[in-house]
């Protein structure tokens, strides 16, 4: 039957499970019920007229077996069906029907057999124009089934009109030289076909994403700062130390927010040894080494400038005190005080206007310096957020929150009406003790598990009361997890120290990881309105998306991702609904296609964005833009981002190995041929 080939979502249901993208979901409006045209079920064609042999005088019996096998996703027990005919194959001839009226948005029907345009298919006639055609499913003997699949035109815009539907069968023998159709009829409803399809809901507004979901992170950890962006004495850098390369490479990122010092490193990190002319070095007890200190706050905040990007400060929530963060705020952004005045006897006269604080990082962790349980922690968050808003009352202000309700439910109900975000982070490949490499289909059975991250964080604001009040940071995510051995314990040894650099393996950071970072990023996009800020860890080295090196740096695949996100999608993000086939691995599945919809305000221009996950099939994919866009029928252009394997990667001397390109997609019978291990961009212009 026709349930194991498509979906159907009455549009008012669409728009309350979409709900996300627009707050609550609105009172339903009254759907116009459907019209049928024909469902092929009587003792002839009733008002069809059928011309030449392949037709004969009444709809085919669905028990009779088509050339390959039983005929199934029809609807009923009769459909039209040109191999019924005598000739099977051979038979020829059209069957055209009653003049009928456009009374509803969309015309929907099945339709299987061959697939040779203009030979075998239906069209729709107004004005004896041929305005629309579908052909069928197979041309070659081992490619088919007989079974018949779901295939929507939308026709609002010839409401009123008067039509009619011609089936034609022109293809004078060989494989598949028949056509199959059944259930023709009007509706409104939002209709999903089986497979890797999408459509915009019914009455789909624009929702403005919050760009801060592109933010990095930055940690003192390894040569993330010290010979990361920060190399005095570097020929590639500037008078001040910055990585000159580094800051034009991230300035294409266009990144909004930087989050900054830790990480683990903050939670024993005195902002005081790292400002002023006189810094001694520190011994970092978290990551076990000497810190310099001559990368500190007025530093970040200037880097963050020259990127662009606004700075976002973690402070010290573990073996710091309420007080100690208050006048880090007091030194950034005033004038009055003890420490708004020594900013200005340290040279900057006026405040650096840091907006974003957060109040800790990972307190919860047993591996965290000054770990605290929740009893500890949402008192201390709500004293530490009183003074912090009573030095500034402008900034912004976090706090370390984890899935864990038992955790983020009090916090949320002791300091929530302090904070405009919690914090969260994940990694969902864990690098083990030996720094496991996790294969390619492993990490796209990764690629949805952020999205029940933030539905769980939502869950907790919702029973809070907190939803809509409080936001989502994600300011630290990524698909790996850093590899520290020994992290959290005794202080480890120069070896394990060294250990480190594994993380700096460019072979290690492929396809998967930027398939994963789209399909994040997408995540976001599906709930901004919960989700205003996410920040990639790091922004280079270790697992970062920028690979920086005495001599240069490698742009990793995900760092193209970014690129492109920040460059070629629109403001808005457009509603839809996706049915996509599934990818296999392991007795795990996910769907194998990732799409989202972006336009301007005006709903005239868009960007697709298609992650196609397969790791060696190009994919089709039917996109259903109504009357906003018009695709044109046998290719399209488009940004794409690959490789020659989903294993590819950039390394030093390779560092173009993948990167987007420019190409043209085939398109057949509406669908858009998106290439294996794929992200793709394409650009539209609404229909004029």
């Amino acid at each position: 039957m026709n349930h194991r080939f498509y979906i159907i979502i009455i549009a008012a249901f669409f728009v309350c499970l979409t709900s996300h993208f627009s707050g609550n979901c609105p009172a339903e409006e009254p759907v116009r019920s459907n019209v049928l045209v024909s469902d092929f079920e009587g003792a002839d064609y009733a008002g069809w007229t059928a011309t030449g042999n392949a037709f004969g005088n009444a709809p085919a019996s669905a028990n009779e077996p088509g050339g390959m096998g039983q005929v199934f996703g029809h609807h009923g027990n009769k459909l039209v069906n040109t191999y019924a005919a005598p000739g099977k194959d051979i038979a020829t001839g059209t069957l055209t029907s009653p003049e009928f009226t456009i009374e509803r948005k969309k015309l929907v029907f099945h339709i299987g057999g061959g697939k040779f345009p203009g030979e075998t298919g239906i069209s729709l006639i107004i004005d004896g124009e041929t305005i629309l055609s579908e052909t069928g499913l197979f041309s070659t003997p081992r490619q088919g089934h007989e079974g018949l699949e779901q295939r929507v035109w939308n026709v609002e815009r010839f409401q009123g009109r008067k039509a009619q539907l011609i089936i034609f069968d022109r293809k004078e023998g060989g494989d598949w030289g028949h056509i199959k159709v059944d259930y023709i009829y009007q509706t409104d409803e939002v209709i999903v076909p089986s497979q890797n399809a999408f459509v915009i809901g019914k009455d789909a507004k624009p929702v403005e994403y919050n760009r801060m979901i592109f933010g990095q992170f930055i940690e003192h950890f390894h040569r993330q700062i010290y010979g990361g962006i920060f190399e005095p004495g570097s020929p590639l850098s500037d008078e001040k130390g910055f990585r000159l390369d580094v800051i034009d490479a991230l300035k294409e990122l266009k990144v909004p927010i930087v989050r900054w010092p830790g990480g683990c490193f903050v939670s024993a990190y005195h902002w005081l040894d790292g400002v002023g002319p006189e810094r001694q070095p520190a011994y970092d007890k978290a990551w076990h080494v000497e810190d310099p200190n001559t990368f500190g706050t007025a530093e970040f905040v200037e880097w963050c400038r020259r990127i662009g990007a606004e700075p976002y400060i973690c402070t010290n929530a573990g073996t710091g005190t309420p007080e100690e963060m208050s006048d880090w705020v007091e030194y950034c952004n005033l004038n009055i005080g003890k420490y708004g005045r020594l900013r200005q006897q340290h040279g900057y006269a006026e405040p650096f206007a840091v907006k974003y604080w957060s109040i800790g990082n990972e307190n919860y962790g047993g591996w965290e310096m000054g770990a605290k349980t929740s009893e500890e922690w949402r008192y201390f968050v709500r004293e530490s957020a009183k003074l912090m808003i009573s030095t500034d009352a402008d900034i912004k202000l976090f706090a370390a929150a984890q899935l864990n309700e038992n955790w983020t439910r009090p916090l949320l109900e002791v300091a929530g009406n302090r904070l405009d975000y919690i914090s969260i982070h994940d990694y969902w490949v864990k690098p083990g003790a030996n720094n496991v490499h996790t294969p390619y289909l492993a990490c796209m059975m990764r690629t949805t598990s952020p999205e029940n991250s933030i539905r769980s964080t939502i869950e907790i604001l919702d029973k809070t009361g907190r939803r809509g009040k409080t936001k989502i940071a994600f300011d630290e995510w990524n698909l790996r997890g850093w590899y520290h051995p020994g992290h959290g314990g005794r202080r480890v040894n120069a070896e394990a120290i060294a250990e480190r650099d594994k993380n700096d393996i460019n072979s290690t950071y492929t396809m998967a990881d930027a398939l994963f970072t789209a399909c994040f990023l997408n995540t976001c996009f599906r709930y901004c309105n919960d989700v205003e800020i996410a920040c990639f860890s790091p922004i280079v080295n270790a697992r970062g998306a920028l690979f920086v090196h005495p001599k240069g740096i490698v742009k990793r695949t995900s760092f193209h991702v970014f690129q492109l996100y920040a460059n070629e999608l629109e403001k808005n993000i457009l509603p839809i609904t996706l049915n996509s086939e599934r990818l296999e691995f392991q007795g795990q599945t996910t769907p194998v296609l990732d799409v989202v919809l972006t336009c301007n305000d005006t709903k005239d221009q868009f960007a697709l964005a298609v992650v196609n996950k397969d790791p060696q099939k190009e994919v089709g994919l039917l996109a259903d833009f109504g009357d906003l866009v018009a695709l044109p029928s046998a290719q399209i252009e488009a940004i794409v981002l690959s490789g020659d394997s989903p294993d590819d990667f950039n390394d030093i001397g390779s560092e173009n190995r993948v990167v987007p390109v420019k190409r043209m997609l085939k398109i057949e019978d509406g669908r858009i041929a998106f290439p294996a291990h794929s992200l793709t961009i394409i650009k539209i212009k609404k229909a004029s």
